[in-house]
């Protein structure tokens, strides 16, 4: 066994102390004044107000829910720079797939029935073994991304690129954490992941998701597909969860085959969601109607689903429109806390509920 020269150790003990210090310099905190002098480029999108540019979005759904279908489509449209659906306009980028779910086989039939061109800056890679615990692999798909330019990755599906229990919270995050190398080296991810089987529950789209609740907390987007019980050529898009934004309402599609051809169409919003929101702005002028001193958004929202059940994201959306017809108006609070009243007690003063003091 060799030993170390007296400069051999001076060396190594010098380079652990530059590294303790470089980490307690990289430790230390930013006052508001340094923080309000920073500039941040402003959010951006790959695919408008549905995937964020440089985050991770998760696209889930029950299995034959035509989740890896919209995420074969997406990815024809950002290769492209096309809109999706014809509603949500698409950066262009160059594309790659990783498909741990299908043979290259049945990826390249979808494409072609998408009506995919052979040209497309669209590469593949299908049932590799790619898994996120796997650092050189990891290395391998960033050398690949920088030799071929690519800027945004799918992957299908979660389960598929990683071998943790996904019941446990720490296992997931540390899957997270791989994942967001690609993030941190300037790549927006898309990744598919299963839900609970239909019928098993009634519940919102991030408790449907299945595994831990840390996956949906590791992902900037979340977008739930769920194939209608009546008519199976027609799916609802759900944006559970948007970090940088407002989440958008949900919204109905079409799968036909058509031609030849398998084509997504645009139905318009959700008949259900927009039910619940008329419903929602009913109750919120009822409950409003007795309260000349107004309430704050939090207590009309619990009012509203103790006394029609419904939730709090379709009640939020209620207001901000009544709002904005002008049927409802908002004054500043205690505490940033936003009061809302009706017009007809507008020339009264609006005296601040005492518990918000």
């Amino acid at each position: 066994m060799s030993m170390s020269s007296p400069e051999q150790t001076f060396e190594k003990i010098a380079s652990e102390v530059q590294g303790e210090v470089a980490k307690e310099d990289h430790f230390q905190p930013l006052s508001l004044t340094e923080l309000f002098l920073m500039d941040f480029p402003e959010s951006k999108w790959v695919i408008e107000s549905l995937i964020p540019y440089q985050g991770i979005t998760i696209i889930s759904g029950a299995p034959a829910s035509f989740k890896t279908w919209l995420l074969l489509q997406m990815a024809i449209d950002i290769a492209t720079g096309k809109s999706l659906l014809g509603q949500f306009q698409c950066e262009k980028y160059k594309v790659l797939i990783i498909d741990e779910e299908n043979h290259l086989r049945l990826v390249k039939e979808r494409l072609n029935l998408l009506g995919a061109d052979k040209n497309l800056p669209i590469y593949l890679l299908s049932q590799k073994g790619f898994l996120t615990s796997k650092q050189n692999l990891i290395d391998q798909v960033l050398k690949i991304c920088a030799e071929k330019d690519i800027d945004v990755i799918f992957i299908d599906s979660l389960v598929r690129v990683n071998n943790a229990e996904e019941n446990d919270a720490s296992a997931m995050s540390g899957v997270f954490r791989s994942i967001k190398q690609f993030c941190q080296k300037g790549k927006t991810i898309v990744i598919t992941h299963h839900e609970r089987k239909e019928g098993a529950y009634k519940s919102s789209a991030q408790s449907r998701l299945r595994g831990s609740s840390d996956i949906s907390a590791s992902v900037d987007a979340h977008i739930s597909v769920m194939r209608d019980k009546d008519d199976k050529s027609k799916i609802v898009v759900e944006q559970a969860k948007l970090r940088s934004d407002k989440e958008i309402d949900s919204f109905e599609v079409t799968l036909k085959k058509n031609n030849g051809r398998m084509e997504f169409t645009y139905l318009g919003l959700h008949s259900e969601d927009v039910t619940k929101k008329e419903a929602a702005k009913n109750m919120i002028l009822l409950v409003l109607d007795d309260e000349k001193d107004g309430l704050p958004r939090n207590e009309i929202c619990k009012r509203v689903k103790e006394s029609a059940g419904i939730g709090g994201k379709s009640t939020r959306d209620a207001i901000d429109e009544l709002i904005q017809e002008e049927s409802l108006l908002e004054k500043q609070g205690s505490k940033n806390t936003k009061i809302c009243y009706l017009p007809k007690f507008h020339e009264t003063e609006i005296a601040l509920p005492e518990t918000l003091f």
